[in-house]
């Protein structure tokens, strides 16, 4: 290498369309973590570039030593194009993130190494294997990190005029206390769930205002109240600082009027909630013994009550689902007005309790069904509907809810705390929907 620093380019692969080409846009509504919390994480005797690739082509030929990517499985598909590109030309590859953790084996076809799990501990050591012609196939801590004196993420090194929503990704927390039989993060976090020390928090949310200059951020944490004490006392320490955020939490959450008040008063703007059916019946089914449906109602209320705006998150094709449920769903989303909501068919990835007993049942019929963008396939046959009736009615669903008429319902009769967030957000779904483009693409 000459005396150079070494070159690594760490990507965020991009999602794929039905016919396989790549989803790049000009612009995305938020920016993601993993690979300016990588950037962090390397060593300064390193040259680092980001590239997320949604909104950038690649450079294979940009004389790099290194590439690190992070995969989810949406973006999977197109981790293999680069990762085997990459590797055409001499170029070690490294992958991490979800999918590679759950999905090893099938990952290393495309890579040279791949980190299971967290990266924390394990990321120095990798590098300096690769320095050392050592490289291992697979890392894995053989501990948990206690979260403590995490580097601050580099976003700087993101083209940060490329995302609409000026909100700098922040994790106080990670895993879930909480075991749906859907979910993957139990599983990649081998049931743990931590908090990071809240004066760590505070200091990298100062550190990255001075660096950014934004003052909005979004907790990507999957439940940031999973304690609710450190939830209230974050809250608490979050409210000097002048600053705006959003976040989520489960809908039990909303039982704590403390911690809402704590919320609104350190500057909440949006909180999404996994609510994902309003039939008790098909909650019980996926083990989200955590919501009850028939609290729904007072407990939306309450977020009303402190001024907080939030979006529900639906999933349809569960085992007590019924034809009737999206009509179900929608008169109940209009009956609380709710300012934002999103459907998808229920994909349980692989390692998950649900899609093992579907694979015993032998009810898996498109393993890939979560892979493209613009698509809600449903991936296995439903005991009390056929997959077209789940597809056809999360689209519906989609079209209905942000249709001008819908629109007009719940944010304009009459005009509330909402009305002017919900109308912006609410527009720009609806052009999508029009368009046969899931909300969740534009993210």
């Amino acid at each position: 290498m000459n005396g150079k620093k070494p070159r690594i380019l760490l990507v965020q692969p991009t999602t794929v369309h039905l016919d396989g080409t790549p989803h790049k846009t000009r612009w995305r509504l938020i920016m993601g973590l993993m690979i300016p919390l990588m950037a962090g994480l390397t060593p300064d005797d390193y040259d680092v570039t980001l590239c997320d690739e949604r909104l950038e082509d690649i450079n294979f030929d940009g004389g790099w030593d290194l590439v690190g990517m992070t995969t989810t499985i949406g973006a999977s598909l197109r981790a293999y194009q680069l990762g085997d590109e990459f590797r055409k030309r001499g170029i070690p590859v490294v992958f991490g993130g979800f999918h590679a953790t759950l999905q090893t084996e099938e990952a290393l076809h495309h890579c040279d190494a791949v980190v299971k799990g967290e990266a924390d501990l394990v990321w120095p050591e990798l590098l300096q294997d690769w320095r050392d012609g050592k490289l291992k196939q697979v890392y894995k801590a053989d501990k948990v990190h206690d979260l403590k004196n995490l580097p601050r993420p580099r976003h700087e090194l993101l083209k940060l005029n490329r995302y609409l929503f000026k909100a700098v990704p922040v994790q106080a927390s990670r895993g879930c206390p909480y075991r749906c039989s859907f979910c993957e993060i139990p599983v990649f976090y081998d049931g743990a769930y931590r908090t990071r020390p809240i004066e760590d928090i505070v200091e990298e949310i100062k550190q990255v205002m001075k660096v950014t200059g934004f003052k909005r951020f979004q907790f990507i944490d999957d439940q940031i109240t999973g304690k609710h004490k450190f939830a209230r006392e974050l809250f608490k320490a979050l409210e000097p600082l002048n600053i705006r955020f959003s976040c989520l939490w489960t809908i039990n959450s909303n039982h704590d009027d403390d911690l809402l008040e704590l919320a609104a008063k350190a500057g909440i703007f949006h909180v999404n909630i996994g609510v994902e059916s309003i039939s008790q019946d098909s909650l019980l089914s996926m083990n989200k013994i955590q919501n009850h449906a028939g609290q729904y109602k007072k407990l939306l209320k309450k977020l009303e009550k402190y001024g907080i705006y939030y979006s529900l998150n639906f999933l349809f094709g569960l085992e007590e689902d019924r034809p009737g449920i999206f009509d179900e769903t929608l008169k109940f989303l209009h009956e609380v007005k709710a300012p934002e909501a999103f459907f998808n068919t229920v994909t349980p990835r692989v390692g998950t309790p649900m899609r093992t007993q579907l694979e015993n049942e032998g009810r898996v019929i498109i393993p890939d069904a979560d892979l493209y963008t613009n698509n809600f396939r449903c991936m296995f046959v439903p005991k009390n509907m056929s997959p077209q009736e789940v597809e056809e009615g999360v689209w519906r669903c989609t079209k209905e809810f942000y249709s001008l008429k819908s629109m007009f319902k719940r944010l304009l009769m009459p005009p509330g705390k909402f009305t002017w967030q919900g109308l912006t957000e609410n527009m720009l779904f609806y052009w999508g929907a029009k368009r046969q483009i899931d909300p969740v693409d534009y993210y």
